[in-house]
């Protein structure tokens, strides 16, 4: 009867001890499959290989990062509070992922490349981007018409600050873009954005896709925007309509701080475009050629800031100012 006790109690002992292996390698499998302690999201942190030698380039965990979230159904990939993240080559920011960086987040550029291609519905808050390279002359966020950004996209850009910190004015600081058949960028959403020190602060260009086919850059909202120390600080590249139309975009509570750099405002192609703020210093700007101009390509577009109409060099039709 004893040998038999200790018999039962070995064999339940066993099975106790591969339950708790079996739970062990779970949990393992499940952390790998999961780097993050976060339910929602993963940080960028969770997909650098040695954590002891911080990498001289994260671009590799980041979009290592973005992608597991899009795999995996992920609601945010998380940058540090604080930190700077150097990159020497650009990310995409798939469909329905949101990055969000902390308070003082730092992502330094080294190098000339597309930082930041934004995918439909996804999401971008908080954060800078530092242009450290001299040879930059690229676009710092990119949105393309391929993706074919609707109404019913959630896609949003805001409290960002974009800086080219060496200051050689070169490269586009937000770009959309659409040459395509059907290829268009509406409805989306840009708030509370900081430009400083571009040739572009912002560009809207929509080609002529041939073929009988339309591209568009139509209704979206540029709310607060500043754009500081700027060569061209907007400029809107189309036409009136089809079939490569740039209509009803909203620039609401601009602020544009003007300098000796900055040759024009506003060059604008398009239709039924609102431009609505504040532009401070225009006696810094050595006025060879009209601040804001519209072209032939343009008709009821509506300008409403401070400036006079001695400015203003207005090819089209019905524009107000």
């Amino acid at each position: 009867m004893k040998r038999r006790g200790w018999t039962v109690t070995i064999i339940f002992a066993g099975i106790v001890f591969c339950l708790l292996f079996q739970k062990n390698v779970n949990d393992e499998e499940s952390t790998s499959l999961n780097p993050s302690s976060e339910e929602n999201g993963v940080a960028v942190e969770s997909f650098i290989i040695n954590t002891n030698d911080p990498p001289k380039d994260y671009s590799d965990a980041i979009q290592k990062a973005i992608d597991f979230c899009a795999a995996h159904k992920k609601e945010k990939v998380k940058f540090k509070a604080n930190k700077k993240y150097v990159l020497q080559s650009g990310f995409t920011v798939k469909e329905g992922v949101k990055v969000e960086f902390g308070q003082n987040t730092v992502l330094e550029v080294q190098g000339d490349f597309r930082v930041m291609s934004v995918e439909k519905d996804a999401v971008i808050t908080n954060g800078t981007i530092q242009i450290m390279s001299p040879s930059f002359q690229s676009e710092v966020i990119s949105l393309k018409g391929t993706e074919q950004f609707d109404a019913a996209n959630k896609t949003r850009i805001e409290n960002m600050t974009l800086i080219n910190k060496i200051r050689n004015y070169k490269g586009t600081a937000l770009a959309l873009y659409a040459k395509g058949p059907w290829h268009n960028i509406s409805f989306v959403n840009f708030k509370n954005i900081s430009i400083i020190g571009f040739k572009t602060g912002i560009q809207l260009k929509a080609e002529n896709p041939q073929k009988g086919a339309y591209s568009w850059i139509n209704a979206n909202r540029f709310e607060n925007i500043t754009l500081d120390d700027c060569v061209h600080c907007i400029e809107i590249i189309g036409s009136m309509s089809i079939p490569n139309e740039c209509s009803g975009n909203f620039f609401t509570g601009m602020q544009v701080q003007l300098t000796e750099n900055t040759k024009q405002l506003l060059k604008i192609d398009g239709s039924h475009n609102k431009f609505e703020g504040m532009v401070w210093d225009v006696q810094r700007v050595e006025q060879q050629a009209p601040l804001i101009i519209f072209t032939s390509k343009t008709e009821k577009n509506k300008l409403n800031t401070n400036l006079g109409a001695q400015y203003v060099n207005d090819n089209g039709q019905n524009n107000e100012y």
